[in-house]
């Protein structure tokens, strides 16, 4: 069954100072990364940017751009979900110092006793996050001042134990960056 690729890239970084795509790890772009990774996990990619917002990036990826950006994270989700078909791996852009092995489970993870497969590092919960076709269309119809895990929370969720940190690790401001960048030595 197809599974689909979603990243969020929509909002305005204001206190980052400039887009968190542009971020750079392991001499990639966090765009780039995310797109590589996954590209390697699933079916197709696809980037939720504002208008005016984009950014050029490497590899294959679908781009749609969310007018309504402005109305939050939920928003840019649904604008993502409506662009697939199947089950929606997602994650916001600021989570790409995760590791491809982590991605990679999450993915093969996938059963039919669950509609929600998350990594989770001991007691914390992290991200891509695998929502089944069920759970897409509860996101799609949910208030768009809701939140994405309110709604995720009502299915059946099974998590993935992976020793990946970096799966709950997403960087706001300069200060978040340079204190993962130094965790992650």
């Amino acid at each position: 069954m197809k599974v689909s690729g979603v990243v969020l890239a929509a909002g305005l970084s204001r206190r980052m100072g400039f887009p968190k795509a542009l971020l750079r790890w392991r001499n990639e772009t966090y765009l780039d990364r995310m797109i590589r990774l996954f590209g390697a996990a699933c079916d197709d990619v696809v980037v939720v940017f504002r208008p005016g917002g984009e950014v050029e990036f490497n590899g294959q990826a679908r781009v749609v751009r969310n007018e309504d950006a402005d109305r939050g994270q939920m928003s840019s989700l649904q604008t993502g979900l409506a662009m697939c078909e199947g089950a929606v791996l997602f994650s916001p852009v600021d989570y790409a110092h995760v590791e491809e092995a982590t991605v990679r489970k999450v993915v093969a993870a996938r059963s039919p006793e669950f509609d929600v497969m998350q990594p989770i590092v001991g007691e914390a919960h992290g991200h891509p996050v695998l929502i089944e076709r069920v759970v897409v269309e509860a996101l799609l119809a949910a208030p768009v001042d809701g939140r994405a895990r309110d709604v995720v929370r009502r299915f059946r969720r099974g998590f993935v134990a992976v020793d990946d940190v970096r799966a709950t690790m997403d960087v706001d401001d300069p200060a978040a960056a340079a204190a993962v960048r130094e965790t992650l030595r």
